[in-house]
């Protein structure tokens, strides 16, 4: 993690530790520091405070972006200014995650982001698609590929947009959040998309038309 508060630094430290899924935990106060240390590289996934000392956590993520192969960054900050949250999603971010929200919440979009490569809470995917209606419609024909859905893939798709980790899509529908997880992939074969929140721009191109 990136983190120039020590008081937060030390406690998630210890929340990761103490999480199975997390193989070892390296923190620090800033980007520079971050990109200095002879270990950064190991990194795969980071979870970035958008308000640093020096480089923002937006241009840390920009310059990450760079690399050959880039970490997973979660943005991990106070602000839910929609300004911040676009500009972190379009810079590559893989989440957007808020620092109030409880150790168990936390550890839940942790374990998203390992298994779904993305964390998108509902209040975030509301954000995106309303962004999306009111952008201009690009060209292309993406929007074609939803009628190749079956119509379990756009039950999933619709239930995407109303609900932020396959665990919440899974319980809405039925289905276990593995099965949720294998209709997302198919999903994005079929609509030609690496992400969530790709997925949701076409759902919203689709209202355009």
């Amino acid at each position: 993690m990136v983190e120039d508060d020590p008081v937060y630094r030390a406690y998630l430290t210890g929340l990761l530790k103490n999480t199975p899924e997390v193989e070892f935990v390296h923190a620090w106060e800033s980007a520079e520091a971050m990109l200095a240390a002879p270990r950064f590289p190991l990194v795969e996934l980071l979870f970035i405070d958008l308000e640093l000392p020096g480089a923002s956590g937006l241009e840390l993520i920009s310059r990450l972006g760079e690399l050959q192969n880039p970490p997973r960054c979660v943005v991990l900050t106070s602000s839910l200014d929609p300004k911040d949250v676009f500009t972190a999603i379009r810079g590559g971010a893989s989440g957007y995650l808020v620092k109030s929200m409880d150790p168990q919440a936390f550890l839940e979009n942790l374990r998203q982001v390992i298994q779904d490569g993305v964390s998108l809470s509902p209040f975030i995917a509301r954000m995106l698609i309303d962004e999306f209606r009111h952008a201009p419609s690009q060209p292309g024909g993406r929007h074609l590929a939803l009628k190749t859905l079956t119509s379990r893939e756009r039950q999933v798709l619709d239930s995407m947009a109303k609900h932020g980790s396959a665990k919440g899509m899974g319980e809405a529908l039925g289905l276990s959040h593995e099965t949720v997880r294998v209709h997302m992939k198919k999903i994005y074969q079929k609509l030609h998309v690496k992400s969530k929140a790709e997925a949701l721009a076409v759902l919203a191109q689709e209202s355009q038309s």
